[in-house]
């Protein structure tokens, strides 16, 4: 590659540098540095190869949906909705669905069709990749910036965008690169921690479980008498704790909290639609209509007969005791069990697992309306690398494909 000069040199080629490259492509010389062999490897693992790439929220209910900070996806989420990115992909040959009216997938369920489709779209029009090259320090440079790559060379650009994603999956190329090259331009790094990532726990018990899978749980962390956190959805059961959307979504807000302390309580409710009042009615009913069975089994019908055991077992309680014999007592601490049962979490299933990363560049010095750096004009950032994460169901990868076709677009426009 040598020693030369780009006008634009993308940093990064996942799906938010991919997408970058595409909409500054036309003004320039666009470059795109990739450390790996090849480009786009964890876009291929998304959705298990499937890749859920968005949904068919409205943008400003998809921002809100994040969370913190909403506001700041807009004007990206608007410069390109879910549906032009359908449609942008629809053009290039990758027509998509929603076949359960929410997540959009493409027609063909292939990552690799939608990363061939932006790698096709580059090669058009004349992007540049280089893999295997990766980004050590940026340098400004009278009117320019210098990149000095890994093996000493440098490149030098007018303008640049950091795409360098998360921590995530390490061998897919999350290692933290792009917080390296912000701090060294000035800006501020909040601590990255492990997001939709399992969780674990000491308690034995829930390895006894591993495999059960609870279709509509909800889980809440609570800050004294306050609810602090809330997920809901789907709860697996691991051999080390727990995984599944209920708690993908909250987890890296609970890596978070772990990082200042040394465990926090999950607390679940195991039937999401059932509350105290209602199981308490249910036992009634047990006792009266059919007292003579045993409780481990008349709760083994309303959810897997060896969780009923072990909520028994927690409860105090004797499964094998008659539904006749059900204290008052016994019944509001089962009752407590399944409708807030106590879950120590004192660890993440860790950066190896994480899908995504909870913090990243700081968004105060960021201009959300162009993406571009306000210390540092010329600069830009876009995707995961940013302090931004959702949850479950496209979410992210939507805010990657529109962070970077706004970083892109806007990037471009500064060298006209």
């Amino acid at each position: 590659m040598g020693n030369d000069r780009s006008d634009i040199v993308i940093i990064g080629a996942g799906p938010a540098g991919l997408m970058a490259a595409c909409q500054a492509a036309g003004n320039g010389r666009v470059t795109v540095l990739e450390q790996l062999p090849a480009i786009g490897r964890k876009l291929l693992a998304t959705g298990a190869g499937k890749c859920n790439l968005t949904n068919r929220l409205p943008p400003e209910a998809l921002a809100e949906r994040f969370g913190r900070q909403w506001r700041f996806l807009l004007p990206a989420l608007r410069f390109l909705p879910p549906e032009a990115l359908r449609g942008w992909f629809a053009a290039r040959g990758v027509p998509t669905r929603s076949t359960d009216g929410f997540h959009v997938f493409p027609v063909s369920e292939r990552a690799g069709d939608v990363l061939c489709a932006l790698e096709n779209e580059c090669r058009q029009r004349g992007v540049r990749l280089v893999t295997g090259c990766s980004a050590g320090r940026i340098v400004r440079e009278d009117q320019a910036y210098g990149i000095e790559t890994g093996d000493g060379r440098v490149v030098r650009a007018g303008r640049v965008i950091i795409t360098t994603g998360g921590c995530g999956y390490p061998a897919l190329g999350g290692r933290g690169g792009g917080y390296r090259l912000a701090e060294q331009i000035g800006h501020e790094i909040v601590t990255p921690c492990p997001a939709m990532v399992g969780l674990r726990t000491p308690a034995a018990w829930v390895g006894d479980c591993a495999g059960i899978v609870l279709p509509d749980c909800s889980c809440t962390v609570r800050g004294g008498q306050r609810q602090q956190l809330a997920g809901s959805g789907e709860l697996l059961f691991t051999h080390h704790g727990v995984s599944g959307p209920a708690v993908l979504d909250i987890s890296g807000r609970i890596a978070a909290l772990l990082a200042k302390r040394p465990a926090v309580t999950l607390e679940i409710n195991l039937l999401a639609e059932r509350r105290t009042d209602a199981w308490l009615r249910q036992f009634q009913l047990w006792r009266q209509q059919q007292g003579k069975k045993f409780l481990r089994n008349l709760l083994g019908e309303q959810l897997p007969l060896k969780l009923a055991d072990h909520l028994c077992r927690l409860a105090g309680l004797d499964g094998s005791g008659k539904a006749a014999e059900f204290t008052a007592e016994g019944q509001r601490r089962l009752a407590a069990m399944l409708t807030a049962l106590p879950m120590e979490i004192t660890a993440t299933d860790g950066w190896n697992k994480a899908m995504v990363t909870h913090g990243g560049v700081s968004l105060k010095k960021v201009d959300p309306a162009t993406l571009e750096s306000r210390l540092q004009p010329g600069i830009y950032f876009a995707g995961e690398v940013l302090d931004v994460d959702g949850p479950c169901g496209g979410y992210n990868l939507q805010w990657a494909f529109s962070s970077g076709a706004l970083a892109g677009f806007c990037c471009a426009a500064r060298g006209l």
